[in-house]
């Protein structure tokens, strides 16, 4: 198995960031107008609600080097501003590597809760702190598979609803 299957096994939980980077990828030349966006995003299932423009905007705002709002340069640059409202996506025609600059968190609660207990215990590791998050979850994923204590813990979990946690 390829690191890549590895690190997708857990269901990563889905952020406006992932969904608004893959509209990016669809755009000619990885440039994109904030309608644009909204409207793309408006196709999915992604509830926008009453503020999709300024959450949108302020997701790419987060990640974009020049950013006019914005008092300091992004840690973790995606975005370019080109114009008012419009964009490049800066790794185009790649996508950026997520995993690394989002924190860990997944879409299941029992994948949610067995990485909280994974953590704890190899937070005692010293290796541990070296590496990076998708070494992480390759770590997770590698060691939910072998590992049948975690396995376990995922199956009593799977049977707990969100109301139990």
């Amino acid at each position: 198995m390829k690191n890549d299957d590895l690190y997708q096994l857990p269901p990563l939980k889905r952020t406006w960031l992932d969904d608004i980077v893959k509209v990016f990828l669809k755009q000619p030349n990885g440039i994109a107008e904030i309608d644009a966006i909204v409207t793309a995003l408006l196709k999915t299932d992604r509830d926008l609600g009453s503020e999709g423009e300024s959450t949108v905007t302020r997701t790419i705002n987060n990640f974009c080097i020049n950013a006019g709002d914005a008092e300091e340069k992004a840690k973790h640059p995606i975005f370019l501003r080109i114009g008012p409202a419009q964009y490049r996506l800066l790794t185009f025609p790649n996508s950026p590597d997520l995993v690394e600059i989002q924190n860990i968190e997944f879409s299941d609660h029992a994948y949610q809760r067995v990485w909280v207990f994974f953590v704890e215990h190899a937070k005692k590791n010293p290796k541990w702190s070296t590496l990076g998050k998708r070494q992480r979850l390759e770590a997770f994923a590698r060691n939910l598979k072998n590992n049948e204590q975690l396995q376990n813990f995922l199956k009593a979990y799977e049977g707990e609803g969100l109301e139990d946690i």
